[in-house]
């Protein structure tokens, strides 16, 4: 499977594509990389469990195929 970013070098993955952890976890996508959820992002997607959704990007600090969340889908 290729991922594509969807806004510049950030990619969206829901928390069901995750495994729909429900504490802070090094989640491995196969062939995509190690994607980094904290407590806040996991407290955000149990509360949400509908539309939880992440958009995260490489991180220079954590190494190569290491990705952090930067923004999280919200509610309307």
């Amino acid at each position: 499977m290729a991922f594509e970013p969807v806004v510049g070098d950030k990619y969206l993955f829901t928390w069901k594509e995750l495994g729909s952890p429900t504490v802070p976890a090094q989640v491995k996508v196969p062939g995509f990389g190690t994607v980094h959820l904290d407590d806040a992002d996991v407290h955000y997607a149990v509360e949400n469990p509908e539309i939880a959704a992440f958009y995260v990007r490489p991180s220079k600090a954590l190494g190569a195929e290491r990705f952090v969340v930067v923004s999280r889908v919200q509610p309307a």
